[in-house]
């Protein structure tokens, strides 16, 4: 059995050795997937999430300068591949919006039909006695975040968003069905 030198295969890597490239993608592939899978829940995000992560490493190979351990330095790797997925769908959102809400073709019926329910959506929600529930429901639905992004702000679990967003739901619709 070759025991494992982080240092050595780094060296070879950095002169393009693809044989120290392989033994450090075997080495730390099972162990960043989990760490990818953790954030993103969805198992071909997270392969391709590695992916991405040791495409760059041998695209930068030459000037890869890591002062802290190689295993450390991935994981940040994949932290930082999480957050800049998690904007990229954040601004790709925010234009799916704006094009909804700009087109041409019949954006005017639309728009002021959306704008009325909207209104009404609101001003249902205002009758959400508890500030939290009330919270979750307009970062949920008006503002489109996460369940995640939710539980992290305000600091509490997910399952508890889910039950606080069921709560302003009941009320919601409750209230909407006597308007309508």
């Amino acid at each position: 059995m070759m025991l494992f030198h982080e240092e050595e295969a780094l060296t070879k890597l950095k002169k393009g050795d693809t044989t120290a490239f392989a033994m450090l993608y075997n080495h730390y592939k099972t162990s960043l997937l989990m760490e990818a899978y953790h954030k993103v829940r969805n198992r071909q995000e997270a392969e391709d999430m590695v992916q991405e992560i040791f495409t760059s490493l041998w695209q930068r190979r030459k000037e890869l300068t890591i002062s802290s351990s190689l295993k450390h330095y991935l994981s940040r790797a994949v932290h930082l591949q999480y957050a800049y997925k998690c904007r990229r769908n954040h601004v790709a959102r925010k234009f799916i919006t704006y094009v909804n809400y700009t087109a041409t073709e019949g954006a005017v019926p639309r728009n002021l039909e959306n704008k009325e329910l909207g209104q009404l959506i609101r001003k249902a929600a205002g009758y959400v006695s508890a500030p939290a529930c009330r919270k979750v429901f307009e970062r949920l639905y008006l503002q489109e975040w996460t369940h995640r992004e939710i539980a992290q702000d305000m600091n509490i679990q997910p399952q508890v968003v889910k039950n606080q967003a069921s709560r302003a739901l009941k009320v919601i619709r409750t209230r909407l069905r006597e308007v309508v």
